[in-house]
């Protein structure tokens, strides 16, 4: 595969741990395709506790990971996102949160729409009631990262609303071209949305693969939940921009920072 998983963290909490170390493990263990894990926290957590149980279930010749420290309490997924797609050398890259797992014939499905060049965008799961949310506790944990099946996680879910996040796979020039992620959303909220409208309204072909995504649970905490101090900024911010026809949300994007910036890194 000519795809990068690029998977922005922040390990807060245990269950993140357990949620990182069994993708990223069955990415590697199933799939020819690389990983780049970036991590901005206080503590390099993905390099001192989560790559030594990677290394016990899976390859990790196609991982790379990098760490930056922050002190500050909250996290930009979408700026980690940037600096993720510009480290990817792939034709493809798949947005890729820490807590998804796909059927694995979903991420072949996916891939073949962007390679045989019928899609821009693909979200590879279903619309509506297309979630499993898997509960996933330690001992569920230890089954699954053992066997890194999904019949582990099929004992343990319920099913519930599927919309426009966990993982995108997009063509990566046409992601830089569209402007990539936008770095004015902090923390939680709206960003998957305003992406998706974005992708949309600039004439980008979006598929979906007609699958479930299975979602494991974890604590919210306020990078991860309404909770979040800038949950009203960046939803007052969607708010605005989802009134953009084409020509103004060009306009728009042309006029940012970050815009300027990132097209002299991928250059």
């Amino acid at each position: 595969m000519d795809l990068t998983f690029i998977i922005p963290t922040r390990i807060e909490t245990e269950d993140r741990l357990r949620n990182i170390i069994s993708s990223v493990s069955y990415l590697l263990r199933h799939l020819d395709a690389k990983v780049i894990v970036k991590e901005v926290s206080p503590h390099n957590t993905f390099q001192h506790r989560a790559l030594p149980e990677i290394k016990k279930y899976a390859d990790i010749s196609n991982l790379t990971h990098f760490y930056e420290e922050s002190q500050a309490p909250l996290f930009c997924k979408s700026k980690v996102l940037n600096d993720l797609i510009v480290a990817a050398d792939t034709e493809f890259v798949a947005n890729y949160d820490a807590d998804c797992i796909l059927p694995l014939t979903s991420y072949h499905k996916a891939y073949e729409l962007l390679s045989n060049g019928d899609a821009d965008v693909v979200y590879p799961y279903g619309c509506g009631i297309y979630q499993w949310r898997a509960a996933y506790d330690m001992n569920i944990y230890n089954q699954f990262v053992h066997t890194l099946s999904t019949d582990v996680l099929d004992k343990h879910k319920t099913l519930s609303n599927s919309t426009i996040g966990w993982t995108q796979f997009i063509n990566r020039q046409k992601y830089i071209e569209c402007y990539m992620m936008n770095e004015n959303f902090v923390s939680w909220g709206c960003e998957d949305d305003e992406f998706y409208f974005r992708m949309s309204t600039l004439g980008n072909r979006i598929a979906r693969v007609d699958d479930y995504v299975y979602h494991l649970e974890h604590a919210r905490t306020q990078n991860s939940w309404f909770s979040s101090p800038k949950f009203n900024d960046n939803f007052q911010l969607w708010n605005t921009i989802k009134t953009f026809d084409k020509k103004k949300l060009v306009e728009y994007y042309e006029g940012q920072d970050y815009i300027q910036r990132r097209r002299k890194e991928v250059c």
